[in-house]
């Protein structure tokens, strides 16, 4: 299912749709449907992220340190966001039983 994952986040860079780090992410004023963060991120940061999860009303994962940079090939990444739903509910349907996500907190879709 990690491979899924992969896949589905390459899917995301090719076309455009994911938002790389909390600065950008909290600049961001369309839909996001789904938010990935490496469990390393400072816990300041954490919070920003949180409340942009509360305002865009989306999930939010906690990934095991340095998976999600793994998975999209960039090592230092340590918060993404996804803007496409397709590929969010995708990516979400393969990490749910996946124990290096851990649901942090949840939205509408």
């Amino acid at each position: 299912m990690i491979e899924k994952i992969r896949a589905y986040l390459g899917f995301c860079l090719r076309a455009g749709k994911i938002i790389f780090g909390v600065d950008d992410i909290e600049t961001h004023r369309k839909k996001i449907h789904l938010l990935l963060v490496d469990e390393k991120l400072a816990e300041n940061s954490k919070k920003r992220l949180h409340k942009a999860n509360e305002r865009f009303l989306s999930p939010l994962f906690l990934l095991d340190e340095g998976l999600l940079g793994e998975l999209l090939l960039r090592p230092q990444v340590k918060a993404v966001a996804i803007k496409d739903y397709n590929l969010a509910k995708a990516i979400l349907q393969a990490a749910k039983d996946q124990p290096q996500f851990k649901f942090y907190s949840g939205g509408n879709n």
